[in-house]
């Protein structure tokens, strides 16, 4: 017969403390061996870095499934769960995996059908894959746009929040967790990280409670209601307490007001980053420790504190409790193993035709001076700037690796990114090579009446995206390509790639039309079907668009509300 959760209890009164502890602690495959999972009866692993020898669904499954032989010979023979960070497709792959626009511009399509479309299709990669649970979705609520995860966020206000958290949800999960082509979600990060003193990314939020549950927490219970099976805790603190110690947050509100039954998991080394103990974490009702890094010195720990009586044993059958749950829900005791499901699918045009439609559903049309645009296939235009044929540039954080597939600021590699199309490759397929004056990233030419500068910010995640106000600009040499287009009579379309607004009025009064294109993913060739008239704009703004520095931050309800562009602005073709 198979499990049922009536089952747990016996389960755990079998069971060592060791390996209770070694089901509470999770830990990345580059740090820990197959063997490893084994001796230790580790309870989860995940994937956080590409080593270009894993670029097909054959490598990933054997890589997954290797661990899970080990897990499944222990002695309680409990199945291992593989997890990865998803949060706009499969973008960790090492092969043509679909990359989806960031949240910022999923809010920007007002569309929560085509949303939960998209997490089917990201639920369909990873399960190609062997990939059965992932941390997403995002579904802060970003108040301001300092904070370098904003574009994480589905937009400033809670209106969003609610109309793309269960989509999201449901579209990973589908009608049945434990099919094969599911995958289970992660609510993140729990909670009001997007309200931090001055957008600083890990800060903290000084907010009442009336705020903190009106702003910040709806999206929350809407997940927990559709079953979401893990919540993670955010890095950052409210009002002084670090949501990683919170017991008020955790166990209060998250697991007895709201009746969340799942797992409550950290973040990246969230405990000793968070300058906490595992006590502590333990007390606030953390469950799984994601100990990357730190795993062998934290599983001894979480034994030594019930030994010595530090911690009561029922918090850990509590806690074990909900992982053997979030296991069972997922069909892990019946289908251990990784099936092969969509393996077909993966990266295929199906898949990228909906990107596509996200593509050009998120762009919001800015500025369009004497109707512009749409412009005709039949001219020829200049192509230029450093985003135009820039495929990692304009996917963003969260792409292959940490800080995104550039070549970062820690001196890591590009990485490839398989199958997708930059902005130049996407005009050229549609309007023909010959109509394409490729000007580079900075080139200066005069041989068509009009310019595409596709321009905006490098890829970052997490704190290394914070600014100061007064840098949310585009770079010198960025202005002055739009400056000498213009003034050399040319006119000029500016394509903006950001993950938020940025302070760009002089850009904006010397651009004939202006697009915020956010970080659109893989699928660069919609956005030229909608400057070429094959789609109309239809995107909103998620965010207030700043006026000045001094602005900042600024939402839609404030008392003084006076933004350059509204939220929820954006121009069409069509009246």
């Amino acid at each position: 017969m198979p499990l049922t959760e009536a089952d747990i209890p016996t389960i755990i009164a079998g069971m060592t403390l060791a390996e209770k502890a070694g089901q509470m602690v999770q830990v990345d495959v580059s740090t820990a061996t197959p063997a490893e999972v084994g001796e230790f009866g580790l309870g989860s692993v995940i994937k956080t870095v590409p080593d270009g020898k894993l670029g097909t669904t054959d490598a990933w499954r054997n890589l997954f499934d290797s661990y899970q032989r080990e897990a499944l010979a222990t002695r309680t023979g409990i199945p291992m769960l593989a997890g990865i960070d998803a949060v706009h497709g499969h973008a960790y792959f090492d092969g043509p995996a679909v990359i989806l626009p960031h949240n910022i511009g999923i809010g920007a399509t007002r569309n929560p059908a085509l949303a939960r479309e998209l997490a089917r299709i990201t639920a369909c990669e990873l399960a190609a894959t062997g990939i059965r649970w992932t941390f997403a979705p995002t579904i802060a609520v970003a108040r301001n746009i300092r904070w370098g995860r904003t574009y994480e966020a589905f937009g400033e206000d809670v209106e969003l929040q609610v109309m793309f958290a269960s989509p999201l949800v449901q579209g990973l999960q589908g009608t049945d967790l434990a099919a094969p082509d599911a995958v289970g979600a992660t609510a993140k990060h729990f909670i009001a990280e997007g309200a931090t003193e001055d957008g600083i990314d890990r800060g903290d939020a000084l907010i009442t409670e009336e705020e903190l549950r009106a702003m910040h927490l709806p999206g929350f219970i809407d997940a927990i209601d559709l079953g979401v099976p893990a919540v993670m805790a955010s890095f950052s603190s409210v009002n002084g307490e670090r949501v990683h110690g919170s017991r008020a947050l955790l166990t209060d509100l998250l697991k007895t007001e709201l009746g969340f039954d799942g797992v409550v998991l950290t973040d990246w080394e969230g405990i000793a980053m968070g300058g906490l103990t595992m006590k502590e974490g333990l007390e606030a009702g953390i469950d799984m420790f994601m100990l990357v890094e730190s795993w062998r010195e934290g599983l001894p720990e979480i034994i030594r504190l019930v030994e010595e009586g530090e911690v009561p044993m029922a918090r850990i059958d509590d806690a074990v409790t909900r992982i053997l749950r979030m296991k069972l829900r997922l069909g892990l005791f019946e289908r251990p193993f990784s099936s092969g499901v969509c393996a077909d699918a993966l990266g295929s045009e199906a898949h990228r035709a909906v990107a596509r439609q996200a593509v050009r559903e998120s762009l919001v049309l800015l500025k369009n001076e004497d109707n512009i645009l749409p412009l005709s296939k039949d001219q020829s235009v200049i192509v230029v700037g450093t985003h135009a044929d820039n495929v990692a540039y304009q996917s963003g954080g969260w792409t292959k690796k940490w800080q995104g597939a550039h070549e970062d600021l820690f001196g890591n590699p590009a990485r490839p990114v398989e199958g997708a199309t930059s902005i130049i490759d996407g005009i050229r397929k549609l309007i023909g090579a010959d109509r394409v004056i490729d000007a580079g990233r900075d080139g200066i030419r005069d041989d068509a009446d009009v310019a595409i500068i596709v321009v905006g910010e490098q890829p970052y995640a997490e704190g290394i995206g914070d600014r100061q106000a007064e840098e949310l600009v585009l770079t010198p040499e960025q202005r002055a390509l739009i400056r000498d287009y213009h003034d050399q009579g040319t006119q000029v379309i500016t394509v903006l790639i950001s993950g938020r607004p940025l302070l760009v009025n002089e850009e904006l009064e010397r651009s004939a039309a202006f697009v915020a294109a956010w970080l659109p993913g893989s699928e660069g060739d919609g956005i030229a079907e909608v400057l070429f008239g094959d789609h109309d704009f239809t995107g909103q703004l998620s965010f207030s668009w700043p006026r000045e520095a001094a602005q900042i931050p600024i939402n839609v309800g404030d008392t003084e509300y006076d933004p350059l562009f509204p939220y929820g602005f954006g121009l069409r073709y069509a009246p």
